[in-house]
């Protein structure tokens, strides 16, 4: 009863905490010097809140020519596409780093090390160079084989999936490796793995059956801030791309109209919040009062 009271407690700050945020925009204004405006501030919040009572009058503009868009609308359209990438990259990214930190576990102790270097080359590498590096490479494919195998950009109305999704995957499965990688090694100095070796079984199944087993708690644990940097990179991706997805309506929203900003946030926080929340619930019960605080 106390977890329920505390978690809608957590959920009823934030969901204040954003609608203060909202309108954060019309704080501040400049004439001759740069002043708080606190007045014409909760003026806007208290407009968010009658604008919310009808949220068909709610405008957006996006595009290059700036065309009108009604809220429910325009939130419709470009929800699903954005968070389709954003999911597809998550799942990809967890598949590959499940598959990469296996091969490099079973690498000798020089391939390891070189990898380790090779990934902190990567996770040193902006989003910004990744995406370009990507739609370079497909130009060059194309002018050598006149084969254009992925769109770099989004046209008009055109959606791009592949390329946004393997840009947006790549930073996670470097963060995601090394976090694999680091608990393996703790992992595999305790002696149950010794064990499952004197029984005979092999460093392929040892790995993959035994320490894999183990470090998913670890994995739940970093996916709050898995989500972030997915989230965050997702802004850049759609201006890479020049995708009319839900990130660049929530940009545009946060200019020109505090409700429909506000609305947008609710729609990416409360879904999540759930997942999450229900995430920590059946691991807690899984662990039943391990050592882990989730």
């Amino acid at each position: 009863m106390k977890r329920i009271v505390n978690t809608s407690f957590h959920f009823f700050i934030v969901i204040l905490g954003l609608f203060f945020l909202s309108g954060v925009g019309s704080l501040l204004a400049y004439d001759t010097e740069l002043v708080l405006t606190v007045g014409y501030y909760f003026h806007q919040l208290y407009q968010s809140l009658i604008d919310m009572m009808n949220p068909a009058s709610i405008s957006v503009y996006l595009g290059e020519d700036d065309r009108t868009y009604s809220l429910p609308r325009i939130f419709l359209s470009t929800y699903g596409y954005s968070f389709t990438i954003l999911i597809s990259s998550f799942f990809f990214a967890v598949c590959i780093s499940v598959m990469i930190s296996y091969l490099i576990m079973l690498m000798p102790r020089r391939g390891y090390q070189i990898s380790l270097k090779f990934l902190n080359v990567l996770d040193a590498l902006p989003e910004v160079f990744i995406v370009v590096s990507f739609q370079i490479l497909t130009i060059w494919l194309y002018k050598k084989t006149d084969i254009l195998f992925f769109n770099i950009y989004a046209l008009q109305d055109e959606r791009t999936y592949v390329l946004p999704i393997v840009c947006l995957s790549i930073l996670p499965v470097v963060f995601l490796v090394k976090q694999f990688l680091f608990q393996l090694k703790e992992e595999a100095d305790k002696p149950y793995v010794e064990f499952s070796y004197a029984k005979g079984f092999r460093k392929t199944y040892t790995v993959w059956v035994h320490l894999f087993r183990n470090v998913w708690i670890h994995f739940f644990l970093h996916l709050k801030p898995i989500f972030l940097l997915m989230l965050s990179n997702l802004f850049v991706i759609e201006i890479l791309f020049r995708m009319n997805g839900f990130m660049m309506v929530l940009f545009r929203a946060s200019t020109s109209s505090a409700a429909a900003f506000f609305l947008g946030m609710l729609m990416i926080f409360v879904p999540f919040f759930i997942v999450f929340q229900t995430g920590s619930y059946v691991l807690r019960k899984w662990l039943k009062g391990g050592e882990y605080h989730v």
